[in-house]
């Protein structure tokens, strides 16, 4: 007969993973269904044993099945095969290609069409508290909505409540449109589930913000250790990426100093990393410090301003930016010529030189000869 505390257990996993118990160490569900409202006068031991029923006999494959990375000792991995494939042997998925039908698009790829974002790809988006990072990233997932109506692009909020976007609305009309996840309203219940769903549904182009909140409310409210935190979200971002094709944009936060909030999972894991920052005269620019879609287009800034409610993007500063690069090459091109005419006409003088027929050596054998 099942107790009235372990129907509230039942009841907690049914009403927050569907009935499942998701993976992970049973300490830290634990921990979070405490902060749940089912979990009041639930101890722990209680709580291990329904997870036990629920979840059978494990086999030792289910077990090394978590969402955290754990040693797995020789001698408990079944031997198995390597699958080594050449490149152009190998399958990969028909990338969608997303447009924000501005320079923009430039720097996302610098493959041809004109570039723009491709699925398939885990960005960053780093830079100081007020440089800008919501505001741009807003724009873009607006701009893609309009240049393609069909795509289906998403804007997860751990941060922002409804009065912090009236204002974002208020000065930005064009983000009417942008379908948004509040996390705030799930902080008391479901908050694991709903970024799960969030990131593994349907939606093609995702911009999370921001990163590093998750993380800390995970630690914080939830009683989750940091880097099981960390871990957590950056593996699940990174399936959405790589394994389900969707284009994920995390936002981040450097210290005043320039410094990179968090640890560097994410930042080696991801496709692109872009920073937004103050130029000369407070003026804003963007920048790709890293980029695999775009190499040729790494570290050139692209400045920008709002107006008429939508990020304006400097068309001439980066075209007079442009050429005094093609200037510069070509001079570079003109002294590397000049260098390589110079160096074959010394070689030709030098070995000109080495070919005249040398005096012979006068010796007393020679001096006979020539007497005679």
């Amino acid at each position: 007969m099942t107790g009235k505390k372990e129907v509230q257990v039942r009841k907690y996993f049914s009403q927050e993973f569907g009935g499942e118990v998701p993976t992970g160490k049973v300490l830290d569900l634990f921990q979070n269904f405490q902060t749940h409202p089912l979990g009041e006068g639930i101890s722990y031991s209680l709580f291990n044993g329904v997870i036990k029923k629920l979840r059978g006999p494990q086999t030792p494959a289910d077990v090394t099945q978590t969402s955290r990375v754990v040693a797995t000792p020789a001698a408990a991995v079944k031997d198995f095969e390597l699958e080594i494939v050449e490149i152009g042997n190998m399958q990969f998925p028909d990338f969608k290609c997303f447009k924000t039908d501005t320079l923009l698009d430039k720097l996302f790829s610098d493959h041809d069409g004109g570039g723009g974002i491709y699925g398939g790809t885990a960005n960053i988006v780093i830079g100081e508290s007020g440089v800008g990072k919501s505001t741009v990233m807003l724009d873009v997932l607006a701009k893609i909505k309009s240049n393609q109506p069909a795509a289906k692009i998403l804007y997860i909020s751990s941060e922002m409540t409804r009065n912090d976007l009236f204002f974002y609305y208020s000065k930005m009309p064009i983000i009417a449109e942008v379908p948004t996840l509040l996390l705030m309203d799930y902080i008391q219940t479901g908050f694991v589930k709903a970024i799960e769903k969030a990131l593994t549904g349907e939606h093609d182009v995702i911009l999370i913000d921001s990163h590093q909140d998750i993380i800390v409310k995970l630690k914080d409210v939830l009683g989750w250790k940091s880097t099981y935190a960390e871990a957590w979200l950056t593996n699940l971002v990174i399936k959405a990426a790589d394994g389900m094709g969707k284009s994920i944009f995390c936002i981040q936060h450097m210290t005043k100093g320039g410094t990179y909030v968090g640890s560097t999972y994410l930042k080696h894991a991801t496709t692109s990393m872009m920073e937004i920052k103050f130029g000369p005269g407070n003026r804003r620019y963007l920048e790709f410090t890293k980029n695999r879609r775009g190499g040729s287009l790494v570290n050139k800034p692209l400045f920008f301003s709002m107006a008429d409610g939508q990020v304006v993007y400097d068309q001439a500063s980066w075209d007079l930016q442009i050429r005094a690069e093609d200037v510069a090459h070509t001079e570079e091109a003109r002294r590397e010529e000049l260098e390589s005419e110079f160096d074959a006409l010394f070689l030709s003088a030098t070995l000109a030189t080495s070919s005249v027929e040398e005096p012979t050596e006068f010796t007393e054998e020679n001096k006979v000869e020539v007497e005679q």
